[in-house]
């Protein structure tokens, strides 16, 4: 039986150790564009706003709290679902592969790349996520699950200014997408550009462009033919998707601003993040062990005393072994209330994003419209507008429209209040101060006493 409690006491001594993987920080490199691209094969790409994978709006109590023990903060995630997208449009950016590269509220034949991604899981340590990019034909070019262990070195912001914690998987989903362009000729670049147009052009105006791009009913597109050059109403609808793209650079330069402004607290948040996520890991673990080492062991004193003689050493190892087993139990406990403690700290700091859109104005040909609501709704009213616009006006081009978001009024200076002074007396026989005028004795206002008050 002594070694049934010698074998105990080694797993309880295994159990208190933990392992770390040590892990470098940015190792996938960036693919970067060798050569520049004709105009006509450069493709644009769009970036719709991540999906968070928490519910939208309002939240039961409930819901938040089974999200909390999973170590997902509701606030937080949304938060990283527009900080993500930007992370991947500047990496996108970076690499040259591409023309124009926007993030947006939702998806539009605008750009000739529509890019979705929907976050698995984001904790400062590990992060997952689902991305699928399709072009305007409806043909997928990526489908696939990223994800990455942070390593520690990943968050020195001075040997890595520019480079995101989470840089090597937005790496790996950029290059994937270079990857993918490169497999497209020349001539399947241009004429996914052409049908990229099309399908906006029938979106502006169904009636003129039915038929044009034919839908085999399975999410592919191809083009019938094509408007005839210098197509007056096709023309018009490319100076419709002309003006979108104008709202989608005054709309990204929000989001950059989101971007900038949330960098700091974001990053914070994530390096703590990453300490408590492997803290919990390695204390649910130890827990876990502890509790059931504790039980195992009690349970083995107990059978150890019924099989022993009672002797004195045969009752000290009975009595060390149920020791030992309600100290793992005491400690599995402590162990518990300590990681509620780091997810109530994970949870306290995400308190620290709210997402602001200002009101965007759209002065067109001096009429101002004034769109509010979130970024989704003020881009679904734009484009609500430029339908009217288009049904309804013809010959605005693009450099008639003024898109800029409103600024607030700046507040009026307070001036601090002008401390009251006791009446100043004037000598028996002199006339007194007239009416409003101050005298200053010692570099102090006195107030003046009306003419013949005195």
């Amino acid at each position: 039986m002594g070694r049934i409690g010698l074998l105990l006491l080694a797993f309880w001594w295994v159990a208190g150790c933990s392992t770390s993987e040590v892990l470098v920080a940015h190792t996938v490199p960036l693919t970067r564009a060798t050569a520049e691209a004709p105009e006509a094969e450069l493709l644009d790409v769009g970036i719709k706003v991540f999906e968070s994978g928490v519910p939208e709006g309002e939240v039961d109590k409930e819901v938040i709290e089974a999200l909390i023990k999973e170590g997902t903060f509701v606030q937080i995630r949304r938060s990283e679902a527009l900080y993500m997208a930007v992370v991947l449009r500047n990496t996108l950016q970076k690499s040259g592969n591409w023309g124009s590269v926007w993030v947006m509220p939702k998806e539009s034949t605008v750009a000739d790349l529509a890019v979705t991604a929907k976050i698995l899981h984001s904790d400062g340590d590990q992060v997952r996520l689902h991305v699928v990019a399709k072009d305007a034909t409806g043909r997928v070019w990526v489908t696939k699950n990223y994800e990455m262990a942070t390593a520690a070195g990943a968050f020195n912001r001075k040997r890595y200014p520019n480079l995101d914690p989470y840089q090597d998987v937005f790496n790996e989903i950029a290059n994937d997408l270079a990857a993918a362009r490169d497999k497209l000729t020349a001539m399947q670049r241009r004429e996914l550009r052409g049908v990229s147009g099309m399908r906006y052009a029938a979106d502006v105006s169904p009636e003129a462009f039915k038929g044009y791009v034919a839908d085999d009913g399975k999410g592919r597109y191809t083009l019938n033919r094509l408007p005839a050059t210098d197509d007056p109403t096709y023309d018009r609808t490319q100076s419709v998707r002309q003006r979108e793209r104008l709202f989608l650079d005054t709309l990204d330069e929000h989001y950059e601003k989101f971007y900038v402004d949330a960098g700091d607290s974001y990053n914070s948040w994530r390096e703590n993040s990453r300490e408590e996520a492997i803290e919990v890991h390695e204390l649910t673990k130890q827990a876990h062990w502890r509790t059931g080492l504790g039980i195992a062991t009690i349970v083995a004193s107990v059978v150890y005393g019924q099989k022993s003689d009672g002797s004195f050493a045969d009752r000290v190892i009975r009595d060390a072994m149920m020791y030992v087993g309600f100290d793992m139990i005491r400690t599995s406990s402590v162990r518990k209330q300590e990681k509620k403690v780091h997810t109530d700290a994970l949870n306290e700091l995400s308190s620290s994003f709210e997402t602001k859109m200002k009101p965007m104005v759209v002065e067109i040909q001096g009429t101002q419209h004034r769109l509010t609501g979130t970024a989704d709704a003020q881009y679904q009213e734009w484009r609500t507008l430029l339908q009217q616009i288009f049904a309804s006006e013809s010959g605005i081009k693009p450099e008639d429209v003024t898109i800029y978001a409103e600024t607030e009024p700046e507040a009026p200076v307070e001036l601090p209040p002008v401390p009251a002074a006791a009446p100043a007396s004037a000598p028996e026989g002199d006339p007194a101060a007239p009416s409003g005028e101050a005298t200053t004795e010692g570099g102090s206002d006195a107030s003046a006493t009306a003419a013949g008050g005195v």
